[in-house]
């Protein structure tokens, strides 16, 4: 099982990490970390929120990407590319940020799609 998990930055990471890192560690899946940026400008909080994850995973690699491009196509785009199994979404910026992301991604791929509240 692969699952990608896409993170929205360094302080949301730092939330929800151990949550992730365990449900795959349980699900004995492979961790594929993706950040999108909008520009070069972000990637230096990018890098830091893969950096967590990174320090977190025990028993498996964990693979991050780090990528420029929008939003929801970036994640169903990497998502497909990576053959993922599920997509772990955070709930970051309210629910209608939420329900554009969620429903952005879903209308590019057929992947499930977790969403992981603040921890």
């Amino acid at each position: 099982m692969k699952i990608l998990a896409a993170t929205a930055g360094s302080l949301p990471a730092r939330k929800r990490a151990d949550y992730i890192v365990e449900l795959a560690e349980k699900l004995d899946a492979e961790l594929i970390v993706l950040h999108v940026v909008a520009g070069q400008k972000d990637y230096a909080d990018g890098e830091k929120a893969l950096d967590i994850f990174k320090w977190k995973r025990r028993s498996k690699p964990l693979k991050s990407i780090l990528r420029i491009g929008e939003l929801a196509p970036t994640i169903a785009r990497t998502a497909n590319v990576e053959e993922a199994d599920l997509i772990i979404l955070g709930i970051e910026g309210g629910i209608d940020s939420l329900n554009n992301i969620c429903r952005d991604v879903a209308k590019e791929t057929d992947i499930s799609i977790l969403l992981v509240p603040d921890l």
